[in-house]
């Protein structure tokens, strides 16, 4: 038994191997045209031009782009139909001119592939490994191959085998194979034995199983999806409910990470039951807070508890990419109102659902417990039944809800400030002590009206809202009130970042931690300036001296090429519609562009799969649209392990590839994944969003090295 590698199956010349195949009708008078590809070389560049069909009479049949199949790809493209039932003209056969090449047509009586014996036969098998996650067994056995034929065992992720029963052997053979194929991520795969020529051209399939490759670990314990309210209160009052503000629509959660590697969490807030231990590679979704014994426990994406004292809440990515020019803006999500103004209620079911939308058609996002405070920011009467919204995207039912006297506005704010810590308890009364624990939390950058101030042992305090107050060691104080618009001051209304304006392709972003600004394409030209990470830039002209590539951003401003991740135009390939909506993934600029048709609307930084996981490359659709999911992968023991509660904006194009947000990095621009598209969580939601319209199997999602 020999199990063959091939490490160069494909030409590196310019022109991409292909054979044009014309199959004549049994009465002559008609031809269906193929376009047939060899086994793919994974190192070379997908070949995407136009193409077009020159017929014997001189029509031209216009194709569109053409992309030749990637490794992934081939087992499903490896023969492509141009055209059918086209007339049999005498004189010149027909030609494909694809790019700048030409295909002359070899002419067949016989439908592609009936040429092989048909004597070949193979046996499958493909079983889990015993010991590794995200590993399988495949093995099986081929009898009667004929010489100068190979196996191609084809993994359906970019991995591959090529098997023969002797290298040398000049008569039909058969033998038995038998490999490892290892899968960065779970999900359904097809793994299929074909038969291919000594040119590497697909002859026929022998056999073919489709598969799981399983999670690498089990799910955590759950919460049951409780009904809308129980009548009866509980005889423990529980602990107490910690008021969190309202999110931006972008990001559904706040998240955490452990601080040490074996962290445990809980059955219930103050418990003792461990559920879980956590390995180095988790991040949590906070559900909820609740204050037990003067410590605060955040329940995570599992329903189960974890000290908050033992976790570091992540700060996500602010990066946003920026709509081109000529689309119409997505509107910014409306403001929430100050809910300092706004009417309170108080839970009084032991358990209640919060729901994405008005009514129990909606699915459960979130549980709140007996005495938990709402702010209301509106209602809605449902089948006669009236449903408070508390939040984006956040809806419990009125029956269950207790309303509080509200509380008189504030009056004229005296001053106001923004929060120079990383993170700032916000809390109910000024003073730390055990009985006064953090209510919310601000972010660096944050502004803040200041109502009132007050010393409390030693220390000075402002109030920032209606039972609000945080320690004033942390807020600089800024221009005056009157210098500017009191609302815009309002850490509540205001949004994440202004969406930059629109521009053209290319667009670019810095993906070092800073580069230079020269007067000049040269490294010898003056530095007139210096541009940080993430920082946007519009690319007005390219230029290569010294065989290196640098982009004009300006009069007499330069910055060199590899420093910056470029947002370029790519025609659309003719596997995707003109009418729909697809997304194109630049692996080696790490950019992605969304496309409505031939017409480019936004543009955005990414971060693809690492050498060892690397992205798949093609031409794919959405099979599964989720609002969030838990991802994981790798092994906590041989490395490269993660667990992702609560992901969000996933768009899986193949298998267990996707586009979504990653909450857990800000490293945009470099590849970082085990495979998946990373896009900061505003991006993602904004694709998400842009691409729901098209139902779903939006967007579709070609990747490709550029």
């Amino acid at each position: 038994m020999t199990i063959n590698r091939l490490n160069d199956p494909g030409s590196q010349e310019a022109r991409p191997q292909a054979k044009l195949i014309a199959r004549v009708a049994a009465d002559g008078a008609t031809s269906d045209y193929f376009l047939s590809f060899p086994v793919p070389d994974p190192a070379a560049l997908v070949v995407c031009a136009p193409a077009k069909l020159v017929l014997g009479d001189g029509t031209v049949l216009d194709l569109g782009v053409l992309c030749a199949p990637t490794e992934t790809t081939w087992a499903r493209d490896r023969v492509v139909t141009l055209a059918e039932a086209v007339p049999v003209h005498d004189g010149q056969e027909a030609t494909l001119v694809w790019g700048v090449h030409t295909y002359m047509a070899e002419v067949l009586e016989a439908a592609v592939g009936t040429a092989a014996t048909q004597a070949v036969q193979a046996t499958l098998s493909v079983t889990p490994h015993p010991d590794q996650p995200l590993v399988v067994v495949v093995q099986g056995r081929v009898a009667h191959m004929p010489p100068r034929r190979r196996i191609r065992l084809d993994g359906d992720a970019g991995n591959y085998e090529f098997w023969s029963p002797a290298p040398t052997t000049k008569s039909a053979g058969d033998g038995h194979f038998e490999t490892l194929f290892g899968y960065p991520k779970p999900g359904e795969y097809t793994v299929s034995v074909d038969l291919i020529d000594d040119a590497g051209y697909w002859v026929e399939t022998l056999a073919r199983q489709t598969f799981t490759v399983a999670e690498p670990i089990a799910d955590p314990l759950s919460a049951a999806d409780a009904p809308e309210g129980l009548s009866e209160r509980t005889e423990s009052q529980g602990p107490e409910e910690v008021a969190v503000a309202a999110l931006p629509p972008w990001l559904p959660f706040r998240y955490a990470r452990p601080l040490w590697a074996w962290a445990r969490t809980y059955t219930q807030p103050g418990g003792t039951v461990v559920s879980r231990s956590l390995a180095l590679g988790t991040y949590l979704a906070i559900r909820q807070e609740r204050m037990v014994g003067g410590q605060l426990w955040f329940q995570t994406g599992g329903f189960d508890w974890i000290p908050a004292a033992h976790v570091a809440l992540l700060t996500p990515s602010d990066l946003r990419g920026v709509e081109l020019a000529g689309v119409s803006p997505t509107p910014e999500p409306e403001p929430e109102p100050n809910p300092d103004n706004l009417p309170r209620g108080v839970v009084t079911a032991t358990v209640l659902n919060v729901r994405s939308g008005p009514g129990t058609q909606f699915s459960v996002v979130d549980q709140l417990r007996y005495g938990a405070v709402v702010v209301i920011y509106a209602q809605q009467v449902v089948a006669g039944t009236t449903w408070y919204r508390i939040g984006a995207n956040r809806w419990v039912h009125g029956g269950w809800i207790r309303l509080l006297s509200n509380q008189p506005p504030d009056p004229t704010p005296l001053r106001r400030g923004i929060v120079t810590a990383d993170v700032l308890n916000v809390r109910a009364r000024p003073g730390v002590s055990a009985d006064n624990p953090p209510v919310d939390r601000l972010r660096r950058g944050a502004a803040v009206l200041i109502y009132a101030e007050t010393v409390v042992a030693g220390a000075t305090w402002y109030r920032i809202g209606v039972d609000r107050w945080v320690h004033s060691a942390w807020v600089q104080l800024v221009a005056a009130l009157s210098d500017a618009d009191p609302a815009a001051c309002d850490p509540l209304q205001l949004p994440a970042r202004a969406t930059p304006p629109a521009a053209k392709l290319p667009v670019g972003w810095v993906v070092t931690s800073t580069v230079n600004v020269r007067a000049a394409p040269s490294t010898a030209a003056a530095v007139v300036g210096t541009l940080a990470y993430k920082a946007r830039i519009d690319i007005l002209e390219e230029r290569t001296v010294a065989g290196q590539r640098w982009y004009r951003i300006g009069n007499e401003r330069w910055v060199f090429a590899a420093n910056i991740g470029a947002a370029r135009f790519k025609a659309r390939p003719s596997g995707i519609r003109a009418n729909e909506r697809w997304v194109g993934v630049n692996l080696s600029e790490q950019t992605v562009v969304a496309y409505e048709g031939d017409k480019p609307v936004y543009a955005a930084l990414a971060a693809t799969g690492l050498p060892k996981t690397p992205t798949v490359r093609g031409v794919f659709r959405t099979w599964l649209r989720l609002v969030s999911r838990r991802m994981s992968g790798g092994s906590a023991a041989t490395g490269g392990y993660y667990y992702l509660e609560e992901v969000p904006w996933t768009c899986y194009f193949y298998s267990g590839y996707a586009l979504h947000a990653a909450y857990w990095h800000d490293a945009f621009g470099r590849p970082r994944s085990h495979g998946c598209v990373n896009l900061s969580p505003y991006d993602a939601w904004w694709i998400f969003q842009w691409s729901a319209p098209g139902g779903a199997n939006s967007p579709a999602v070609f990747v490709y090295n550029s």
